[in-house]
């Protein structure tokens, strides 16, 4: 008998902190189907800002402040979701919340939110925390796209071996051959370009990686960068986006143009991904790059010409890179409801599939 199909919203705010990809589906965690009900919620500047000065606090503060915190951004979640129009249309909402430390030394992921006070707002229950079962299991809690990515490179037939990239601010990689799926982060995507973009201009990014394509890249920064032992470990593996922080902090004072900086960034990003698909059991036929990064014109031309492997454009598909991790959490919420699996062993480590998101009902009262 099939697993049922329910009716979910999906949200999910990355870190670029730029604000809310919201999706209504209709998903048992097995398949998908879309109506077209997408909508992105911005973020004031001001909150972008607040959300990227609290990245650089220390967990110990997040702590002290988290009820705060948490109320600031369910509120968001809230306003997002009012937003949108889709509540009414909806069984469930799955909510990520704001990852703002991802440190796995210390077995310590936060994600802002409370799904408690959100799903008393909206009057439904909500399904979240998706992180902190897989890593009290043993698991790196990251990345936690690989069976969403395998249905999407399955319901579009694609030759296998494939593979999928989400380049957000970190990226990772989905390989899928078969009933072989592996998942781990592969390296920075964005947020080492966006972190310095932030540092020396007004703007929070490259756009189309414009800067990027008029510089020269530094050749001791790139052997720095490959000396990184993430690099080198094992997978699985994942990142926190301060685990370059020690590179950053040279390549941000030294004496290059900030044309040069960026390209280099933008080299160190591409790098990693080769590192990883040199990682992989087999090479992928093709890969499709989805989250923040693919909007990057010149980002997508270094991949093509140093990864020499078919990259498949959004326009080939009948679905919106925008909102797959949108999709996905959805896709999760529906695999929790149905206790299916959602991390696995060649994902995050854990020792068997673990199902690891919580239903958080609203209060009867």
């Amino acid at each position: 008998m099939g697993k049922k199909f329910f009716n979910i919203i999906g949200t999910m705010t990355g870190t670029s902190m730029d604000g809310i990809d919201i999706s209504l589906v209709s998903t048992n965690g097995e398949k998908l189907t879309r109506g077209n009900k997408n909508y992105f919620y911005k973020y004031k500047n001001s909150t972008r800002d607040f959300l990227l000065n609290l990245s650089k606090e220390k967990p110990w503060f997040i702590k002290k402040n988290i009820k705060e915190f948490n109320e600031i951004i369910t509120d968001e979640h809230y306003m997002a979701l009012q937003k949108s129009s889709f509540l009414n249309s909806a069984e469930f909402v799955g909510f990520h919340g704001q990852t703002i430390h991802h440190n796995i030394k210390n077995k310590l992921s936060i994600q802002l939110g409370s799904p408690r006070l959100l799903a008393n707002k909206i009057n439904k229950s909500v399904i979240s925390k998706f992180r902190d079962k897989d890593i009290r299991n043993g698991g790196v809690g990251a990345p936690l796209a690989p069976i969403y990515h395998k249905f999407l490179i399955e319901e579009i037939q694609l030759k296998q071996p494939a593979a999928i990239i989400n380049i957000g601010g970190i990226s990772n990689i989905t390989y899928v051959n078969k009933n072989k799926l592996i998942g781990f982060d592969t390296g920075p995507g964005n947020n080492l370009m966006d972190q310095f973009m932030q540092l020396k201009t007004n703007l929070y990014y490259d756009e189309n990686g414009e800067l990027a394509s008029k510089g020269l890249i530094s050749n001791f920064f790139i052997n720095l960068f490959l000396k990184n032992q993430y690099l080198k470990k094992d997978t699985p593996k994942s990142l926190d986006k301060h685990d370059f922080s020690v590179f950053f902090n040279e390549i941000s004072n030294a004496n290059l143009s900030i044309e040069d900086i960026m390209a280099t960034l933008l080299e160190c990003t591409v790098l990693g991904i080769k590192s990883a698909i040199n990682k992989l059991p087999q090479k992928p036929y093709s890969i499709i790059v989805v989250g923040g990064g693919y909007k990057n014109k010149f980002l997508l031309k270094r991949l093509k010409n140093t990864l020499k492997i078919k990259l498949i454009s959004q326009d080939k598909l009948d679905f919106s890179f925008d909102y797959v991790e949108a999709e996905l959490i959805a896709f999760l919420s529906a695999r929790v409801i149905n206790n299916l699996a959602t991390t696995f062993p060649d994902t995050t480590g854990v020792k068997k599939p673990i199902i690891g998101g919580k239903i958080f009902y609203k209060n009867p009262f």
